[in-house]
């Protein structure tokens, strides 16, 4: 027998979906996702003005701004140089909207504890199909509870909304007044379009140039868009202002496509008769690297950190965590840095079961190296792989967050001529020093990227310089000795001045002139005069550097 007819259902309407009445779509918008989420890298970003920035035909332009930052008037589409004249010191870092996408991506797949059913859209929105989950957590409104008090436990700020389509808890969550903004479920075409009334005609995620031209002909509001028959909008501005609004007042369906789980990158072995030697221990771990890196290799991934737990037949359990400075899945490395962990293991009465996880991976770039071992570079692979296992080992030994490698970077000042980076990242052009002239870098552009080798540098920089009591005959005169924790040094050479300057774009240092100077004794030391530009103030003396 055919279904009757839903007499609320207008004529010539599609009738409304069982499937449709039963969702309910919790729409989380993020409005300042992409710098919330880099501000957790860097403190002073949340208290300070802190824009991102992007290339726009050759300049660059604000690409998103925090609300400090927009409050001070440096709003997005912004050349970034303006911005800098009205705030100095506005906090400024790349715009990257893959990482933004990629990152609201893991942060949806945690939110999967609140539904299964979760969708990531663009780049600051996340839809949950939440139907048939409020009971666990006593009703939609203490769900919306719980998902708001984790985001901004996470340091984001959320606006929440709540209707029976995608399309109309976007707009809710994106226009309306109320936050949480709420559309009972079960809500007919008519309920959802008094809902959204009164919200502008971009509240349906219309493109930017067909936006504009709704307003132009006046029709600013979602109520009047949907007071004009469809043809007549088809006609004049394309299917697309139709198909949106349909899809808010759900008579066409919008699918919520949910994320694919993530294969599971664990090996576990239970035991029928628990294990207790060390010698069993080594080689069930041993055979679980082996299916564990067996899994990665399909995949193309490695591992950069795992998790192995020992269950004992007590109930109780043991775990030993190690990371890598790499992405790695050989089971001789991984094997060597759980050996050093293993003796750790108390097994009691015995250990039943064990389970090995990789809780990070990344995609391994393999190496191509040629008959005799050496890679692209010149290096030989077998080389990279040693230093990068003793790095791992002293890495899990005391830190990865202690052990760093020195980089050259673009700056004539010492301080400033190096910085800090994981010990295996490859030297790129941007982490140049101060650079070559043009025909040397132009036949090799491996130049720009080298330490200086025609200046002499002390072995040891004192941070910051000491300042210094200097003995002369007269201010601008030679150098005799100078003083120094109390201690006079008696010269016998100094060379110099090499002046040095910070870049043309920066003032906050001024010049210097450096010397190599050498007492008595035979120490070396590397001093400089600051000041001397100006005639109204006496120079200042400062011992910067120790040679060996």
């Amino acid at each position: 027998m055919a279904p009757e007819p839903n007499p609320a259902t207008p004529p010539g309407a599609p009738a409304l979906s069982e499937s449709r009445l039963s969702r309910r779509i919790l729409a989380a918008w993020l409005p300042w996702w992409s710098t919330e989420r880099l501000a957790r890298r860097h403190p002073g970003a949340r208290t300070r003005p802190f824009v991102t920035a992007a290339d726009s035909r050759g300049r660059q332009i604000i690409d998103a701004a925090n609300p400090r930052a927009t409050q001070v008037g440096l709003t997005p589409g912004m050349p970034l140089a303006d911005a800098r004249a009205i705030v100095p010191e506005v906090v400024v870092r790349p715009a990257d909207r893959a990482e933004d996408a990629l990152a609201l991506k893991r942060l949806a797949r945690w939110a999967d504890r609140f539904t299964p059913r979760v969708m990531p859209d663009g780049v600051d929105t996340i839809f949950l199909d939440i139907a048939g989950c409020t009971r666990l957590f006593g009703g939609e409104e203490a769900l919306i509870a719980a998902l708001r008090t984790a985001l901004e436990d996470f340091g984001l700020t959320v606006r929440l909304a709540l209707a029976d389509t995608p399309g109309a808890a976007w707009a809710l969550a994106h226009y309306a007044p109320d936050d949480p903004a709420v559309v009972p479920s079960g809500s007919e075409p008519d309920g959802l379009r008094d809902a959204l009334a009164q919200l502008p005609v971009a509240a349906l995620r219309l493109s930017a140039d067909v936006a504009e031209a709704l307003i132009s002909f006046g029709l600013d509001r979602i109520c009047k868009l949907s007071a004009i028959e469809p043809v007549e909008l088809i006609r004049r501005f394309g299917t697309e202002p139709v198909r949106r609004l349909q899809q808010a007042l759900g008579q066409v369906d919008e699918p919520i496509v949910p994320l694919r789980p993530l294969p599971p990158r664990e090996a576990r072995r239970a035991f029928a008769d628990p294990i207790s030697s060390r010698a069993d221990i080594h080689a069930a771990v041993d055979g679980l690297l082996g299916d564990l890196c067996m899994q990665l290799g399909r995949s193309g991934e490695g591992v950069r950190l795992l998790h192995l737990v020992c269950h004992r037949v007590d109930g109780d359990r043991r775990t030993l965590t190690i990371g890598t400075s790499r992405p790695l899945r050989r089971r001789k490395s991984l094997m060597g840095l759980f050996a050093e962990k293993l003796a750790l293991v108390e097994p009691g009465f015995g250990i039943d079961e064990i389970v090995l996880a990789a809780d990070v991976v990344e995609t391994i770039d393999e190496l191509q190296t040629d008959w005799s071992g050496e890679g692209a570079g010149g290096y030989r692979a077998a080389d990279e792989e040693e230093l990068a296992d003793l790095l791992d080992r002293l890495g899990n030994r005391f830190g990865f967050g202690r052990i760093g490698r020195p980089m050259p970077q673009q700056s004539w000042l010492p301080e400033r001529a190096a910085r800090r980076r994981r010990p295996l990242a490859a030297m790129d052009s941007a982490s140049a020093i101060a650079p070559d002239p043009p025909s040397a870098t132009a036949t090799d552009p491996a130049a720009a990227t080298r330490w200086p080798q025609d200046r002499r540098r002390p072995l040891r920089l004192l941070s910051p310089p000491e300042a210094v009591e200097v003995a002369t005959l007269e201010p601008a005169g030679p150098l005799f000795g100078f003083r120094h924790r109390g201690r006079f040094h008696q010269l016998r050479a100094v060379e110099g001045p090499e002046r040095l300057e910070c870049e043309w774009w920066r003032e906050d240092a001024p010049r210097r002139d450096y010397y190599l100077a050498e007492d008595e004794a035979g120490n070396r030391y590397w001093l400089y005069r600051q000041g001397v530009q100006d005639p109204e103030a006496a120079p200042r003396w400062f011992l910067h550097g120790l040679f060996a």
